[in-house]
């Protein structure tokens, strides 16, 4: 009543009531223990202490403990909305709007859903009725609750003050390889999962199985830290953590599996694969050299890709000296003069200058190699592997999980991060390590079965010492997490 504004408000701001009424103020109960975590103070209190105090007792039970207790909060609101005769003229808007807040939190028990179902459904859908709106708005948030579990993290005072305006979502910027921007409409509720398939359907991919091979990064702390978000996360909630821990951080869209064929009828789906794999090819990840030579055919291939990277570009002028060091990695650009590199992409570039650079993105993956994907799926399950691990062992010393992600804003840096910084050696976090392949998805090419023997060496490399890395956690996860 007092958030509807029937009742006086004892000097509570409107996020205060709210936050009260949700369960996520101060206290959170430790049972096992016997002790109360204050949040704010950094300290244990013994349960004793707590009861005491029934108003901090309330700060630690209200409707998040209890499902009798949630049941109760959403028979009070269908009560103040039912024939509500307030004098306050928006007592009845303000009552639908706090519905609106708690079914995107809690759920409700099995017994009160199909009756908290039929009511917003007949608010609803009958003629004439008033809020039809936000009531159809309550009943997806209250399904989505029910499905994905409901928001943990208590709406900030901007999104607040959007819902109490009646404006439930908002654009939010995500950021594809190469700087590439895309916005999204988020709304309260909205998940991961329903991003990577909004994105991946303007990529024109419908199948699942595609769908599954992407993912969202959040990137904080000017990319030192990098967590890839489940897809049951919910972005508002990810964005508030995010953004208590740095205003700038930002959303990043990957690729990481290769099993399915690339497809390069969508421009935007080339484009985003391109600016992924060129970075790592640009380093020499994706070549293997027999006994360390190239042969003939392989400098005109690597022309005809620096000839391809630069129409790309949209040129069509002859690349210089310079330009071609950048094409071509700097272990292969040694192996022979610069002037006969510029000899063989002029060559090259009479043959590509009719082609339009997304069709030169899309010969550029066409030409490397096939084998490709299955290194670059080792690598991102590598990285995803190590990231999980660092997660563990920078666990506070409550236990606490590092901070989520969310709907992100566009850092400064972002247009030149080619690609996700990945797990350093220390636990704490991520190093922003620019010859790194795992995050881009990236490897050794395999064309030869030499190539391939040593793709299965480096893999076992790699392996190796993940696993040492993560044995050396796995020793010092008591004493971190021990209270």
């Amino acid at each position: 009543m007092r958030f509807m504004g029937d009742s006086p408000s004892r000097g509570s701001s409107e996020q205060e009531v709210v936050n009260m009424f949700l369960k996520v103020n101060m206290f959170i109960i430790n049972f096992p223990h016997h002790r109360v975590f204050d949040a704010e103070m950094q300290v244990l209190i013994p349960i004793e202490e707590v009861y005491n105090s029934f108003h901090c007792f309330l700060h630690s039970t209200l409707i998040g403990e209890f499902t009798l207790m949630r049941d109760e909060a959403y028979c009070q609101l269908l009560k103040q909305l039912t024939a509500n005769t307030s004098s306050k003229p928006d007592s009845c808007q303000r009552g639908w709007r706090l519905l609106y807040i708690l079914a995107a939190y809690h759920r409700c028990s099995e017994v009160l859903k199909p009756f908290l179902l039929k009511y917003l459904q007949h608010s609803s859908r009958s003629a004439g009725a008033p809020y039809q709106g936000i009531a159809k708005a309550c009943e997806q948030n209250l399904k989505k609750t029910f499905v994905y579990g409901g928001r943990i993290v208590p709406p900030n005072g901007m999104e607040l003050k959007a819902m109490m305006a009646g404006r439930s979502s908002k654009r939010q910027l995500f950021l594809f390889p190469g700087g590439i921007e895309r916005h999204v409409k988020i709304k309260t509720c909205t998940v991961a999962l329903e991003v990577i398939e909004e994105l991946c359907y303007e990529m024109g991919l419908h199948t699942l199985e595609a769908i599954e091979e992407y993912a969202i990064f959040l990137v904080t702390n000017r990319g030192q830290n990098v967590r890839p978000l489940n897809k049951n996360e919910y972005i508002l909630d990810v964005a508030t953590e995010a953004e208590a821990v740095d205003s700038g951080y930002s959303l990043w869209f990957r690729r990481v599996v290769w099993t399915q064929s690339l497809r390069f009828e969508n421009e935007l789906s080339v484009a985003m694969q391109y600016n992924q794999i060129l970075p790592d090819y640009q380093k020499g990840l994706l070549n293997v050299l027999s006994h360390g030579k190239v042969s003939d055919q392989q400098f005109h291939q690597i022309s005809k890709l620096a000839a391809l990277q630069h129409r790309a570009k949209d040129n069509i002028y002859t690349p210089s000296i310079h330009e071609l060091s950048e094409y071509i990695a700097a272990p292969l650009f040694k192996k022979q003069p610069p002037q006969q590199w510029v000899t063989m992409a002029t060559q090259h570039m009479q043959q590509v200058q009719p082609l339009s650079p997304h069709q030169a993105r899309a010969q550029f993956l066409g030409k490397i190699p096939s084998q490709r994907k299955k290194i670059m799926s080792l690598g991102e399950k590598l990285f995803s592997l190590v990231r999980a691990k660092s997660d563990v062992c920078s666990a506070g010393a409550d236990g606490s999980r590092p901070p989520c992600g969310g709907a992100g804003q566009s850092h400064p840096e972002a247009q030149c991060w080619n690609q996700l910084p990945v797990c350093g050696p220390n636990c704490g976090g991520h190093e922003h390590t620019a010859g790194h392949s795992a995050a881009a998805g990236a490897g050794v090419v395999a064309d030869s079965r030499l190539g391939k023997f040593w793709c299965l060496i480096l893999s076992a490399v790699k392996l190796t010492g993940f696993l040492h890395r993560a044995w050396s956690c796995v020793e010092l996860l008591p004493c971190r997490l021990k209270i």
